[in-house]
């Protein structure tokens, strides 16, 4: 054991080793994360052609965009097992096979059963990504690198839904929604090979693993077999998570109120903007303008909260930008004004979106190594759990009031937000921060 961890601890704490492993690990969680969320928001951008070749209602396909979010819960509860009995790499991996196979056989749904079950494959395994990747970069990386590290991590999600506005308004009118589907799938399957090969595990992982297999040895613990190995894993992690149920329960709804605030926005905007009458590139043009704005406030949260060292207060002001975004938006095209200020709007509201980015540290700091991948996994997807019912209520909510009004609530959720991120008991000075504010010149002491 001593000789594993010694390997581990000088392969960490080595720069020259520090610098390629850094690049790489931040590239692998990017992509899969940028992948991740394309295959997600996909649908959005498909819906009004699936709806039209299977003769669906507003709800029926809110029912399966609800359904799907629901479902990363379920994913990312068993994945999160996965990431901290067996590891964060092959955690990630099976995240992002299992999702790419669901991607796949979307495209081949036959009516709204098919599309129904697929598209809750897809959910599942993208409900294990996230956390898997912000855990494995938070034990990677050096705690004053961190913040920023996961807000790279987490401008994947601008870049995929960019990528989905790109597929779903240029190339979806050309091939059709099943090739689109096919077409997402591609680049999800080469970039699984590629982790397999080159992504490193966590170094505070394999310690961790390491002395407690010698602890067990040394023990002689009775470690089942088969299904009975099974059900003691999850006792145990089962066991673990109760002595952190407060943390968990306000992580969840840190984790709610955002996905809520989110979901109501994007799962409909393609189909509200083609309602003020905007073609399927239009639509497209629009969505990338949202998602410029979230790119840059994704990287910026970063940055910011690592150079103020505010990590709470960094959230909510995100928060509140995102709320002022959607009244913006919202307001605005009520009149079916598709001029300068909506556009404006609705990139203010990506730009809030960057709040996304404090989750991973946020979760880093509150959770212990030992269920931290379960835990943040809980957290982030109990949110998008909750939030299956934002395309529902959204949906309902239109036929009485319409759109603009619908959507507009997600203000509401936005600035409950910004207030409970401060219930969250962490430090609100990062490690990095604190320690520079509690710098002192060393003393020289002469000795006689």
């Amino acid at each position: 054991m001593h000789t594993i961890i010694s390997k581990n601890k000088q392969k960490y704490t080595d720069p020259n080793i520090s610098r390629r492993r850094k690049s790489s690990l931040i590239f692998f969680t990017w992509a899969g994360w940028s992948l991740d969320f394309f295959d997600l928001i996909l649908y959005s951008f498909l819906l009004v052609a699936i709806q039209t070749e299977f003769d669906l209602s507003n709800a029926q396909v809110a029912l399966v965009y609800s359904a799907s979010l629901a479902i990363t819960a379920v994913g990312g509860i068993i994945l999160g097992f996965v990431g901290d009995k067996f590891g964060r790499k092959p955690a990630i991996i099976v995240s992002v096979l299992i999702f790419t196979i669901g991607t796949l056989l979307s495209g081949i749904a036959s009516g709204l059963f098919s599309l129904l079950i697929f598209r809750l494959i897809t959910g599942f395994g993208i409900g294990g990504e996230w956390s898997a990747g912000h855990t494995l970069i938070n034990e990677s990386l050096p705690a004053g690198e961190r913040a920023r590290a996961s807000a790279i991590i987490q401008s994947g999600a601008p870049v995929g839904f960019a990528l989905a506005a790109l597929v779903g308004g240029f190339i979806t009118p050309i091939i059709g929604w099943r090739n689109s589907f096919f077409l997402a799938a591609v680049p999800s399957l080469i970039l699984i090979i590629a982790m397999y090969f080159w992504l490193e595990e966590s170094p505070q992982y394999l310690i961790f693993k390491a002395e407690s297999q010698d602890i067990q040895s040394e023990q002689d613990l009775y470690i089942p077999r088969g299904v009975g190995y099974i059900r003691e894993v999850t006792n145990r992690a089962v066991g673990n998570l109760k002595t952190i149920r407060r943390e968990l329960g306000l992580g969840s709804m840190l984790s709610l109120f955002g996905m809520i605030a989110y979901w109501i926005v994007f799962s409909w905007a393609p189909k509200f903007l083609g309602e003020l009458g905007l073609s399927p590139h239009q639509i497209g043009y629009w969505m990338l303008i949202s998602q410029a704005g979230a790119f840059i406030g994704y990287i910026s949260f970063g940055f910011i909260a690592d150079y103020t060292g505010r990590i709470k207060v960094t959230f909510a002001s995100y928060a509140l930008v995102f709320a002022v975004g959607i009244i913006i938006f919202t307001s605005s095209t009520g009149g079916h004004d598709t001029s300068i200020l909506p556009l404006i709007g609705i990139f203010i509201t990506g730009l809030g979106t960057g709040f996304f980015s404090g989750y991973g540290p946020i979760y880093s700091k509150l959770f212990p190594i030992k269920v931290r991948n379960t835990s943040a996994s809980f957290c982030f997807n109990s949110g998008r759990l909750g939030a299956f019912v934002a395309p529902i209520l959204v949906a309902q909510l239109a036929v009485y009031f319409g759109f603009a009004f619908a959507m507009s609530l997600a203000s509401i959720f936005a600035i409950i937000l910004a207030g409970w991120v401060f219930l969250i008991p962490i430090s609100e000075w990062s490690e990095t921060k604190y320690k520079r504010r509690k710098e002192v010149k060393p003393i020289a002491i002469k000795i006689k």
